[in-house]
């Protein structure tokens, strides 16, 4: 192989109109504003996320204190890494900026972001003649949003997703390089999606180099690699962020913790979500055999397979496949050069946009239905919660209420980032396990709260040594004979 230092000018005609060889297409940029309504619109609902209020709850603790060496929102403690510190210390800045609608109205804008730049990498490379039709961006754009319905929360991921778009649309229409260097410092510090992106980065470039027999667009990795270093110099523990991945997956208890999540578990082949990132897979590889791309083909395949391997992922294989399977349709239906639909597509993008922003506006700004507000009312009452000489035992959900709630004096048992012992003894309790008994002696909680469809219930109701105190609003609350005097 040799190193093409310009891979897109072979083949081209070089001089001023190169950058506007292809026709214009006023639909396109109409379809962007309509995904990006569309996506805005999905965001636009109130605050009810688990993990968000425990994302909020760590940057209002950044903003006071700054970054903490252990979790001080747990009795349980534990090492307290914060890959999306970042994110957690621009929710907090929205929070004060304008309360819970500031929030609101910043995933507003990411999820629009994101809803552009799928229309963008669905379009054919900025240096590419092939065609581009309405059906070429409109249905697999669509199977990406589908994939992305469950995920437009007030998480990191949705900056992760945003940012792995975007180096794709930088790698694809061979952009310079050096933009990969603050894409990558900051998803290093946003979330830990980086890690599949500099994957998913080098398979690209091998592939295409396999390919066209010479390295294509290599700088691109890099400078994505620097991109990661700089990052982990960001982080106040330096390279912490850089170094986690690997300390997770070579720790056998780290393991089995992060299995325990169900988000980690596959979404089975019953899910619609599977089947949305199946037929992208299946479009991309018609793509692909057609041109007799194999090398990209057994990529594509490969991304496919880790998708359905885990519910969290499926979103980046559908944005990583969007390309691809855009290409299936490029002979079908009606090109994108239409300026007399594309200003209809475009209005009703915008009043997407428009509906998406007066929604984060309405109040309330949350809905904590799912969470034992009530509950928490009546042990607050009693002297029962957020104090250092009760322990309150809960499923995750509770935990990072009671850490949005009342931040370091929450005295949570779990919340989402605990230490891997704290989440293993989580999961026999939440899964009801053999040694359920054991974790709850071994953790000496003054106070069980479970919700009442949560198999560990019955178990409690039916052992004689955990009389129920109270049942609120769907909640179970347990108190151990230390504090039973305060549970009447």
């Amino acid at each position: 192989m040799t190193v093409d230092h310009d891979p897109g000018s072979r083949g081209r005609v070089q001089g001023p109109e190169t950058e506007h060889s292809t026709p214009p297409q006023p639909l396109l940029g109409a379809l962007a504003w309509a995904s990006a309504g569309t996506i805005a619109l999905m965001a636009s609902g109130p605050l009810a996320d688990n993990s968000f209020l425990t994302h909020l709850a760590t940057g209002r603790l950044l903003q006071a204190r700054g970054l903490p060496d252990t979790n001080p929102f747990l009795f349980t403690g534990g090492d307290f890494p914060v890959p999306s510190w970042w994110f957690s210390g621009a929710l907090a800045v929205a929070e004060d900026l304008a309360g819970g609608v500031g929030i609101r109205l910043l995933v507003v804008t990411l999820a629009a972001l994101l809803g552009a730049s799928l229309v963008a990498l669905a379009r054919p490379e900025r240096r590419s003649d092939a065609p581009a039709t309405l059906l070429g961006v409109v249905v697999p754009v669509a199977l990406v949003v589908v994939t992305l319905s469950p995920f437009t929360t007030p998480r990191p991921h949705l900056v992760g997703f945003l940012l792995l778009a975007a180096a794709l649309v930088l790698w694809r229409d061979d952009r310079s390089s050096w933009w990969m260097v603050p894409i990558f410092a900051t998803w290093v510090n946003v979330h830990g999606t980086w890690l599949y992106g500099l994957g998913i980065l080098v398979l690209l470039v091998l592939a295409a180099s396999v390919e066209q027999r010479r390295w294509v667009r290599v700088a691109a990795v890099p400078a994505a690699v620097l991109g990661v270093v700089l990052g982990g110099l960001l982080y106040p523990e330096r390279f912490r962020l850089v170094v986690m991945p690997v300390e997770q997956l070579g720790d056998q208890r780290a393991r089995e913790a992060i299995a325990s999540y169900q988000e980690w578990a596959p979404a089975g082949w019953a899910h619609p979500l599977t089947w949305a990132v199946v037929l992208l897979g299946v479009a991309a590889a018609v793509t692909l055999v057609r041109a007799r791309r194999w090398p990209s083909l057994v990529v594509a395949l490969l991304l496919a397979g880790v998708g359905l391997s885990a519910g969290r992922l499926l979103p980046v294989a559908a944005i990583t496949l969007l390309p691809w399977a855009a290409g299936a349709f490029t002979t079908v239906g009606p090109s994108l050069r239409s300026a007399r639909l594309a200003t209809p597509v475009r209005a009703a993008g915008l009043a997407l946009l428009l509906v998406a922003g007066v929604s984060a506006c309405r109040a309330p700004a949350y809905d904590l239905d799912r969470y034992p507000v009530a509950a928490v009312d009546w042990l607050e009452d009693r002297g029962l919660v957020a104090s250092p000489d009760v322990r309150v035992v809960s499923h995750v959900d509770v935990g990072n209420y009671l850490v949005w709630r009342y931040g370091t004096d929450a005295h949570a048992f779990a919340d989402d980032r605990p230490s891997v012992e704290a989440m293993l003894d989580h999961r026999s309790l939440d899964q009801a396990r053999d040694d359920w008994a054991e974790v709850l002696e071994r953790v000496g909680p003054d106070v069980v709260l479970f919700r009442e469809d949560k198999p560990l219930v019955p178990l409690l109701d039916a052992s004689g040594e955990w009389p129920r105190a109270a049942t609120i609003d769907g909640f179970a609350v347990y108190c151990a004979p230390s504090v039973r005097d305060r549970c009447s």
